[in-house]
């Protein structure tokens, strides 16, 4: 899903304070404005991003942009992008936080960190060290452990004396989650935000430029 919303203005009270010589300008006027409040709508979003995601990427923080409207078109386009070089593109994995909606897995199990899982400086499990859980026989198992009928099903890892091979004096802890899905709650109200910056600047932005290219 593309998370999106287009900032347009309602140019009927501009119009009204120009003569007819300034109203050619109106387009200019009015996209100058568009595009101040767009940025403003971009920032907002990348602030929120920033404080309450987990040690975010900065990609992430960056996902927010604006399409830029033109004198020949009055409509400014706050998204999220959707497209990626690789991987999932962050409207892709913010959705779930923007909607509040369930993730489903890609193959069997969603995967999460605990506080023993080792992971990247973003919190990110990485690539190699997820292959490491499902390959290494040795040091991992997937499943519930015999004799704990009440742990949850999950990647446990083999630690201590005969970790490898001699299987005695050894312990386990689990160290990543796996389930058949990962319920999210809405953390960030997408249209609210945009909707509230718009609601607060666009009009001081209207009047400020109308000045500007009256001057």
């Amino acid at each position: 899903m593309t998370m999106q919303i287009n900032v347009k203005a309602n140019t009927k009270e501009v119009a009204r304070k120009l003569s007819l010589f300034q109203k050619k300008h109106l387009p200019n006027i009015v996209s100058d404005a568009l595009n101040e409040v767009g940025t403003d709508a971009v920032n907002a979003l990348r602030s929120q991003f920033a404080k309450k995601l987990d040690r975010p990427k900065p990609d992430t923080v960056k996902s927010p942009i604006l399409f830029k409207a033109k004198p020949k078109d009055l409509s400014a386009l706050v998204f999220i992008k959707d497209r990626w070089n690789k991987g999932k593109a962050p409207a892709e994995y913010l959705e779930p936080m923007l909607e509040g909606s369930t993730r489903l897995p890609e193959k069997n199990f969603v995967v999460t960190p605990r506080d023993v899982t080792k992971t990247n400086k973003f919190g990110n499990i990485t690539a190699a060290q997820r292959l490491k859980y499902f390959e290494d026989k040795e040091k991992y198992f997937v499943g519930v452990p015999k004799g704990y009928p009440q742990a949850k099903y999950g990647v446990w890892e083999r630690y201590g004396r005969g970790s490898k091979g001699d299987t005695s004096g050894y312990r386990i802890r689990k160290v990543v989650n796996l389930a058949k899905s990962q319920r999210f709650a809405k953390r960030f109200d997408f249209f609210k935000t945009i909707n509230g910056v718009v609601k607060a600047k666009m009009d001081k932005a209207l009047d400020r430029n109308m000045k500007r290219y009256v001057r």
